[in-house]
């Protein structure tokens, strides 16, 4: 009878309880879908997803400094639903549900299906449900984590080439990571010298792992290379994203600077575990080798060294998504860690998982339910958003009609929504991340547009630092043929071409 409960209990733990949560927190009893406040890191792919179909291509004719992998995602969802705001709901509830069954899924691997459904429901609730933001590092590591889950059982030919296919796909979702995760993969499988695998096979695997990689992501980036050409990609994945995004961040900045509107000590729980759980893993793991079987350790060295390699991805440049995003085997080591108590405290830890794990999810499902959100009818559907976001769609949707050219300079967030259209090349036109070379680019595609309104925020008037500010002649521009017409209680002002 017991094993027929846990059979039951796992799969509908899976297919229903995670679903109905993630339902809960994006949509409302009335099937009303939640437009969180600025749309997250997610607003720029649905931006790109737009353009693409609307017959644009990354690189050459809209600005992109990722892989085009989001893209594809959200584009082949448009395409099967329509462009309408709770598709991009719809997708977060996909990718929760395939988060959910991949840590299952490897966690399985070290603990009982039941502490394995606890982990998948503690890692959906407290780190995806805690930021529901469908950016590409997710993707990334759901590919990463089953490059490394196809070599956990045995390290063979055939499991290496499979991993390095894999791998391509992790690479063509965030650049950074498929690369972070080779590495780890390549150390973990010359590990296995210390089990007495022979330099040879060791090596040839290796080998097979990398030129599987390359043929992968080669194959899938191809055809975006041949339409922008080598150039561009590499200025785009490599020089711009070294020279403007987040270089002044480092791996103590989300310490220092909390949003004190976030749960704080979930956020440093969090990363104390990812400071400590895998280099305690890994030498607990080679201080032992002699003791261990290799079958019995690999899969431990495998998932901590492809955290490892994966936080180190991106420990320079440090924000609560990209430490999410790389969050999931430290979850999982913690869980198994925990197996190792005696099994009274594991009882007592269990319990107290589980109360913990439904007050955070039952606060988060009624945290947008508590907030005076407008129900607002807009070309691209129905949503609840803020009072402040719904007097801007409003009164936008009062003087646009979907198709229109339209400049939104900060942030891409009326886009989508309102069903309108950027003429610039550029995503935004934030001054630290704004090339001098595309400054006058962007003057002459507006005027050459000459698109009627431009959404500004004040923001924008703010010099971060003189030499790093190069929006002056764009300003300089929109002085001179436009003028202000409505400012918004948010401080955003709508200027109108004279």
């Amino acid at each position: 009878m017991t094993r027929i409960v846990e059979r039951l209990w796992v799969p509908t733990a899976i297919l229903v309880f995670i679903p109905l949560y993630l339902y809960a927190r994006l949509f409302s009893f009335s099937g009303v879908p939640y437009l969180s406040p600025g749309g997250g890191d997610q607003t720029f792919f649905w931006q790109y997803a737009l353009r693409m179909l609307h017959g644009e291509r990354p690189y050459r004719d809209f600005f992109q400094f990722t892989p085009p992998g989001l893209d594809l995602y959200f584009l082949a969802l448009f395409r099967l639903f329509g462009v309408r705001l709770w598709v991009v709901n719809f997708a977060a509830v996909m990718l929760g549900i395939a988060l959910s069954a991949t840590s299952f899924a490897l966690a399985t691997r070290f603990m009982r299906r039941n502490d394995a459904v606890l982990t998948a429901l503690l890692y959906i609730v407290f780190v995806y449900g805690g930021h529901l933001d469908v950016t590409h590092h997710w993707f990334s590591l759901l590919a990463a984590l089953a490059a490394a889950g196809v070599l956990m059982p045995a390290r063979t030919d055939a499991r290496a080439s499979l991993a390095g296919l894999l791998l391509g796909v992790a690479a063509f979702f965030t650049q950074t990571a498929g690369i972070a995760t080779a590495i780890a993969l390549l150390l973990a499988i010359a590990w296995e010298r210390a089990y007495g695998k022979p330099w040879g096979a060791i090596l040839r695997q290796q080998e097979i792992l990398l030129l599987a990689f390359i043929v992968s992501w080669f194959a899938l980036s191809a055809p975006f290379i041949a339409n922008a050409g080598w150039r561009r990609v590499w200025y785009f994945q490599v020089i711009y994203a070294q020279r403007y995004v987040d270089v002044h961040r480092g791996f103590l900045v989300p310490v220092f600077r909390w949003n004190w509107s976030r749960p704080l000590l979930q956020r440093l729980f969090l990363y104390l575990l990812l400071l400590l759980i895998y280099p305690w893993v890994l030498w607990n793991r080679w201080c032992r080798r002699h003791e261990m079987q290799s079958e019995k350790d690999m899969p431990l060295v495998l998932l901590a060294m492809t955290g490892l390699s994966l936080l180190l991805g991106v420990i320079t440049r440090t924000n609560w998504t990209r430490l999410y995003g790389v969050s999931m085997p430290a979850v999982i080591l913690l869980m198994w860690a925990f197996a190792g108590l005696s099994y009274r405290h594991r009882r007592w830890l269990r319990a107290s998982m589980w109360i913990v794990l439904l007050f955070f999810a039952a606060a988060q499902i009624r945290s947008p339910r508590h907030h005076d959100l407008k129900v607002t009818d807009l070309p691209a559907g129905t949503a609840a958003v803020s009072p402040e976001e719904a007097e801007e769609f409003v009164w936008l949707a009062r003087h646009t009609k979907p198709g229109d050219n339209f400049l939104q300079a900060l942030w891409p967030g009326i886009y989508l929504p309102l069903d309108l259209r950027s003429p610039l090349f550029l995503e935004s036109l934030r001054p630290e991340r704004l090339p001098p070379e595309y400054v006058a680019l962007s003057v002459q595609q507006a005027q050459e547009s000459e698109v009627k309104y431009i959404l500004w925020s004040p923001w924008l008037n703010i010099s971060p630092q003189a030499s790093t500010d190069n929006l002056q002649p764009f300003r300089d521009f929109m002085i001179a043929h436009y003028k202000p017409v409505h400012v918004f209680s948010n401080g955003d002002e709508i200027w109108q071409r004279l």
